[in-house]
């Protein structure tokens, strides 16, 4: 990574408590969300007998309860979905400390001088169009990635593609047919792609400079806006625009 990258990837601009505000009224779909900020340095809890902050403990608990579970919890920053059982899916308040501290290390790990923590990120458990389970039990369902530079939607993408499923590690087998299912996942229609541009756009409106942004498929029938982060470090597939990401 170059040091012009690296410095992107720990910009301000990339944490959820930057992106959400500018973009949670925009009349996109968003889960409903809620954060507790984080003053001081977790690690110091990691493997030791430091008792966690009590007052923080109770702020977790409280933000946990006011959004119900199942609940999607993540730092303003990563979510560690490919260890879901662990980290971003607690299904009941008991799983919630516990899951805190996985996302701690997982925080710590995720980078050379690893990613700091500025929220814990409560957010509504959406029910997606899943079709099979991957890694540490995450559903797999539609997710679209949509690149937006300078008030322009520069190209879009599956989120999920074979060979990141290929190559992970699986708790539970996958479906023998899992890449056929895949396939029929991955496909865009010309109606998903007409609602995810004018949203895209939407967003695009608003924000200066080159960005990814996120959308996932509900049993519902809604598309929803799940994610965003500065699109020089995002995972870009193999497209005309992705020299964006290389530059």
């Amino acid at each position: 990574m170059s040091l012009e990258k690296f410095k992107i990837a720990h910009d301000k601009q990339n944490s959820l408590l930057y992106w959400f505000p500018k973009i949670c009224n925009l009349d996109i779909p968003v889960p409903k969300t809620e954060w507790v900020l984080v003053k001081e340095d977790l690690l110091q809890y990691l493997g030791s007998e430091k008792e966690f902050p009590k007052e923080l403990r109770n702020k977790l608990i409280a933000s946990g309860r006011k959004i119900g579970y199942p609940l999607f919890l993540r730092t303003d920053i990563l979510s560690g979905k490919h260890d879901w059982e662990r980290t971003c899916y607690a299904q009941t308040e008991n799983d919630l400390i516990g899951h805190v501290y996985t996302l701690i290390e997982t925080s710590e790990c995720a980078d050379i001088l690893g990613l700091g923590i500025n929220a814990f990120v409560f957010r509504e458990f959406l029910q997606l169009d899943w079709k099979f389970k991957a890694f540490e039990g995450m559903p797999i369902a539609r997710e679209r990635r949509y690149f937006i530079k300078n008030g322009k939607v520069l190209c879009h993408h599956p989120y999920w593609i074979e060979d990141a499923i290929a190559k992970g590690w699986h708790k539970y087998p996958l479906p023998n047919n899992w890449k056929d299912i895949l396939k029929e996942l991955n496909k865009e229609t010309k109606q998903e792609i007409k609602i995810l541009t004018s949203y895209a756009m939407k967003v695009a409106d608003i924000m200066d400079g080159f960005w990814s942004v996120d959308f996932a498929y509900s049993k519902s029938g809604k598309w929803y806006l799940i994610d965003m982060a500065r699109g020089e470090v995002s995972w870009h597939p193999n497209c005309k625009y992705a020299k964006e990401v290389e530059s």
